[in-house]
């Protein structure tokens, strides 16, 4: 029988009735290759219970021939069946991966009861005090088993001195202590004990209960690695991969996860996985990871099961496939793995491999965050930023943004350090914010350092210093942060701080384009329309525009509509208002006010004031000044039924004040004619020449009248006629007929 892809406790369950009579009543423990299952009597009404231990065996290389002769030795070994042997009968069940290869044997021993309690254990040799007291340990009781482990001390059996080692390690049975576990398994080790002497150098290479010596650590992992220990063989491994007592080696490191991953141990089937992942001492190999992952994932384990997940995803050495990475991230959180936790609440926040549940994700979220993890705490803000329907969204948010920058998660000190910037969850605190771009920039992290240059770019908390900004710009870009790219090249654009450099601007937006990042590939696109650096290519100017607008970048697709509109050679109106009304989708204020002049003249499409008049009332509520301007005219002139002069005269006013020619007119006339406004010709006069020097040829004919019939200012022919003849030049009938009639 094979079974695909399942964990211990979905493989049992496949397997009844075990014996023809008994199911899964409870998994009790799993470590590494070993699996202690409570199972029950299948039959109506029975309260009969047993043991069974499933030990599962992998092979590296799936030789179901080695993998039976292996299974076949533990069996002799184990005497199933005789007296003395703790098992009473045995099966066995083939494991296979998703290629349907077998990869491994389930065997599965059903154990004796030994519900009756031995008179007296001062007779029994080390060995059976060693197996009865494991026995009670697999029941979980602690108590009972110590007095046996503490008998086999007594005569020197160093499985039972270590495993007294072990329990003072969990606490279990005693009370916790690092420094007694430490004294155990050194005791053990003495004794030649392999097992205590893995144990004990990890303690080394930590510094629990003993002080950090990385060469003890790998002196004691070497002896177990000589005696064929997995897991000694794999730590090996470790201190060669980081350097731990020894010379960094990657290729040695890569020998030990080889041969400790023949013999099965998953640890090192995952850490095998990871070097064919990232290329890291062996020929990078997506599919040789994937299949790395997928064995140590079917033994349970659980970083295995959450890169399998990451390949399924991703497609990495496999095809993309949500439902199975959705699984498998299932699978790794289980034992609450926090990475697997926010992987598996990601799948639910997006409907990814299941139905979308924000229930769900929330739950999954939370659980990380609440195990201490900085990445969840700070994924857990993330979620309520994105989620301001929840209640008090903006509080939770950075009360976790705040946990996590806690624990120097540079991601949460960035995004905490923007609410601190906008007064989104908190009150605003512009110096609070910079000191945490502060924090997260001397981290080297790119987007710290960005936004820190911003805030002396800007002088958001911070007085203008322009050569902080480009030093902090400088260092973001050359950790390739695309965002930091483009705000440099702005600066070479437009000389803020350096010299006016547009080469230097162009090779800074064209290498943000190459990380397909939207205002890079925007600003490569508008030096082409251009020809700015480089010659005009209207053809590569919309390349890039349209690679922009495949990344919802507004800017790009209402460029595109402007091509499309007014470009001899590309002319086409019904592009131009394709690419607007997709620009409006994004809120692009600029689009809505081009669809609306569309609508206005009702030449392209059908004439409707009323959506014109929508289009620009929401593009004016973004403080667009043409689109106030005309937002202006509509309310004056009572167009779509809307009048309403005061309303009018403060549009043309904003938008006056923002520059823009056409309302400073219009809001001389207001003065002038007293729409919305009490009558001022003086300051109507100012208008009209401010917006004629802006070359606005209908406020240079005002200006022109009001000179030469003295309305509002002293009469002056002569001035009059060089006003009229500048709105003349600038192709005002009107005023050509004024010039006329002065001879």
């Amino acid at each position: 029988m094979g079974l695909k892809n399942m964990n211990i406790k979905d493989r049992i369950i496949s397997y009844e009735p075990l014996f023809d009579k008994w199911v899964l009543d409870e998994i009790i423990d799993v470590y590494d290759q070993e699996s202690i299952v409570r199972i029950k009597d299948q039959s109506y009404g029975s309260n009969q219970f047993a043991y069974l231990k499933v030990i599962t065996i992998y092979d590296q290389d799936d030789d179901l021939k080695c993998l039976e002769q292996r299974v076949e030795s533990i069996k002799s070994d184990l005497e199933i069946g005789l007296l003395k042997s703790e098992f009473i009968d045995c099966e066995q069940y083939l494991i296979e991966n998703n290629q349907s290869d077998v990869i491994g044997i389930d065997l599965c021993l059903l154990m004796k009861n030994h519900e009756y309690k031995i008179e007296n254990i001062n007779n029994l040799n080390g060995e059976l005090l060693y197996e009865l007291g494991l026995k009670l340990f697999d029941r979980h009781e602690y108590d009972e088993a110590l007095i046996y482990f503490k008998k086999g001390e007594e005569i020197g059996n160093s499985d039972c001195i270590c495993v007294i080692g072990y329990l003072y390690e969990r606490g279990l049975g005693v009370e916790q202590s690092d420094i007694m576990a430490a004294h155990y398994y050194q005791k053990a080790t003495d004794l030649k004990n392999v097992v205590a002497s893995c144990n004990l150098a990890y303690f080394y290479e930590m510094g629990i209960g003993v002080e950090q010596d990385y060469q003890k650590a790998y002196e004691l992992y070497l002896k177990g690695a000589k005696a064929g220990f997995p897991r000694a063989i794999c730590n090996l491994g470790y201190c060669y991969e980081y350097g731990y007592g020894v010379e960094a080696d990657i290729y040695q490191a890569v020998e030990y996860y080889i041969e400790a991953a023949k013999l099965g141990y998953s640890e090192a089937i995952y850490s095998l996985g990871t070097c064919f992942e990232f290329g890291e001492g062996i020929e990078q190999n997506d599919e040789r990871a994937f299949k790395c992952y997928e064995e140590a994932a079917n033994q349970g384990h659980e970083r295995s099961q959450y890169r399998l997940a990451n390949c399924y995803e991703n497609g990495i050495g496999t095809p993309k496939d949500f439902i199975k990475a959705f699984y498998w991230y299932k699978q790794a959180s289980i034992k609450e793995y926090p990475p697997a936790l926010i992987s598996l609440a990601t799948c639910y926040e997006l409907g990814q491999g299941i139905e979308k549940d924000l229930k769900q994700a929330r739950k999954y979220y939370q659980k990380a965050a609440h195990l201490g993890y900085a990445r969840g705490q700070f994924w857990f803000g993330y979620f309520y930023e994105n989620h301001p329907e929840i209640k008090n969204a903006a509080y939770r948010c950075t009360y976790w943004y705040r946990q996590a920058s806690k624990q120097n998660d540079v991601q949460a000190l960035v995004a905490l350090g923007y609410c601190y910037e906008s007064g989104f969850g908190v009150k605003k605190n512009l110096k609070k914010a910079v000191d945490l771009y502060l924090q997260a920039a001397k981290m080297n992290y790119a987007p710290g350092q960005c936004n820190l240059a911003y805030c002396y770019e800007i002088g958001i908390g911070v007085e203008v210093d322009l050569n902080k900004a480009i030093y902090y710009y400088h260092l973001a870009s050359k950790a390739n942060y695309p965002r930091a790219m483009c705000n440099l090249g702005y600066l070479y654009t437009h000389g803020q701080g350096v010299e006016v450099d547009h080469q230097k601007a162009f090779d800074l937006y064209l290498q943000a384009a190459k990380m397909n990042y939207a205002p890079g590939l925007y600003h490569v696109a508008l030096a082409y329309e251009e020809g700015n650096v480089v010659d005009v290519d209207i053809d590569k100017a919309i390349e890039y525009y349209q690679k922009a607008a495949d990344l919802n970048y507004s800017a790009a697709m209402y460029n595109l509509g402007l091509i499309y509109e007014h470009n001899i050679d590309y002319h086409d109106d019904l592009k131009a208002i394709e690419y607007y009304q997709v620009a409006i989708e994004y809120n692009d204020a600029r689009a809505m006010y081009r669809m609306a002049l569309y609508l206005d003249e009702g030449q392209v499409i059908k004439r409707d004031l009323q959506k014109a008049f929508d289009y620009i009332q929401s593009s004016a509520n973004q403080a667009y000044s043409p689109a106030l301007n005309m937002y202006g005219i509509y309310l004056e002139n009572g167009l779509a039924g809307n009048k309403d002069m005061e309303e009018a005269y403060r549009c043309f006013l904003k938008a006056a004040r923002a520059g823009y020619a056409p309302a400073v007119y219009n809001l001389g006339r207001c003065y002038f004619y007293g729409i919305g406004i009490e009558i001022d010709k003086e300051l109507a006069f100012e208008l009209f020449c401010k917006a004629s020097d802006s070359n606005y040829r209908e406020a240079s004919f005002m200006a022109g009248y009001m000179c030469y019939y003295g309305d509002g200012v002293s009469k002056d022919v002569n001035k009059a006629k060089k006003f009229y003849q500048k709105a003349a030049k600038l192709g005002m009938k009107e005023a050509k007929d004024e010039l006329d009639k002065l001879g």
